[in-house]
């Protein structure tokens, strides 16, 4: 198991609705980012690897958004051809990867963001424009999608508070002892 997959199963990330560790979305996620995600552990050990897993998905979902964006007009072509050639009712045989590859970054990166209690707001805009870029390349209700992705980070914030609070509930005198003896 690669440690970009044990830091996300640490932090819970695998008890997400819509996420699934043996998915092809997270086999592709972490053959593109394993290898950075070593080097950043290693150029900052000091820091948390939550706060590198969060890095290692923006950078992630920044390329994501792109390719989706940048394809736009290409993928919509295709959506028209398969429904003027084999109709609309084998279109859903086929799957737009890069759009499948956007939704799900776009859901573990807001789950870490909520998961380490990052700006609302900020998360909600994110969910839009992954909303907004996903509702052109396929026939969705933007705002439900939003709303989907919104879950992820409240579930994320819900899992970080429950780890926050399990964490203040040891004694001061007992975590003394566990890093004087550890």
């Amino acid at each position: 198991m690669s440690n970009l997959t044990q830091v996300a199963i640490e932090i819970g990330i695998e008890n997400l609705d819509v996420f699934d560790i043996h998915s092809p979305q997270w086999q592709t996620f972490c053959d593109s980012n394993d290898a950075l995600f070593e080097r950043v552990i290693t150029a900052k050990p000091d820091k948390a690897h939550t706060h590198h897993l969060l890095g290692v998905l923006t950078k992630a979902h920044i390329e994501a958004l792109s390719r989706v964006e940048k394809h736009h007009d290409a993928v919509q072509a295709m959506h028209q051809a398969l429904e003027q050639n084999v109709g609309s009712h084998h279109q859903n045989n086929f799957h737009y990867q890069d759009g499948e590859q956007l939704a799900f970054v776009t859901h573990a990166w807001l789950y870490v963001q909520g998961y380490l209690g990052m700006d609302f707001s900020l998360a909600n805009d994110h969910a839009n424009s992954s909303a907004q870029a996903l509702k052109v390349n396929q026939e969705v209700d933007a705002q439900a999608l939003r709303s989907q992705f919104m879950a992820s980070f409240y579930q994320g914030k819900e899992q970080g508070n429950a780890h926050l609070s399990h964490k203040k509930s040891s004694h001061p005198i007992l975590e003394w002892f566990k890093k004087r003896f550890h």
